[in-house]
């Protein structure tokens, strides 16, 4: 049985002169057009599998309310959205030092640990996008072999972020934000911020 298939059918129309060519495919066989629908179907999958994988670090507190002068843990949770291991990841921990007086870590993930600074730095550039937050503290991991982290299960924390409160902080939410200052080769990066209450 013989299955018309017309896939192409151009014309072109030049000023100067007329000329029309018509280009039609006949496909004679059912299995074959099978055939290319299935290698359409499969192109689309995979364009779409090589999608960038993406790090993703989720500061999530245990409360959401906090008082003057209290310390808030908040723990720093480290993920992939493919589930592979990478070369590691630098952070910033944004803050308002309006609300927060300092930040630091605690409970650190030690597997290629390369560097803190609890020194808070002047956001001048406004790396977290958010005018909001002014000062940020850094942390950072790196791996040479690529399989960082080995001994972390992810989604896993990376560390406890020890967040204290002004002792002189109006009451109101304020947010603590995080930006990479470095990332895994091929990777992009998702960030999502911790909103507290203070009271």
């Amino acid at each position: 049985m013989c299955i018309e298939f017309p896939i192409i059918n151009i014309i072109w129309a030049i000023h100067k002169g007329t000329k029309e060519v018509s280009v039609n495919y006949t496909i004679k066989k059912q299995s074959t057009i099978i055939t290319v629908i299935a290698i359409a179907f499969s192109y689309l999958f995979i364009t779409g599998s090589a999608i960038a994988k993406t790090q993703v670090i989720t500061l999530s507190s245990e409360t959401s309310v906090a008082f003057s002068n209290e310390t808030v843990a908040v723990k720093v949770l480290y993920d992939v959205n493919d589930g592979n291991k990478t070369t590691g990841l630098g952070l910033r921990i944004h803050f308002n030092s309006k609300f927060i007086d300092t930040l630091t870590l605690s409970d650190v993930y030690g597997e290629g640990m390369i560097g803190q600074h609890y020194t808070p730095q002047p956001d001048k550039l406004n790396l977290d996008g958010d005018a909001s937050t002014d000062k940020y503290i850094v942390v950072a991991w790196a791996s040479v072999t690529g399989n960082w982290p080995v001994f972390l299960s992810m989604p896993g924390a990376l560390a406890t972020l020890n967040v204290k409160i002004n002792k002189n902080a109006p009451n109101a939410e304020t947010k603590i934000n995080v930006s990479a200052s470095a990332v895994a080769a091929g990777c992009k990066f998702i960030g999502k911020s911790a909103k507290i209450l203070i009271q």
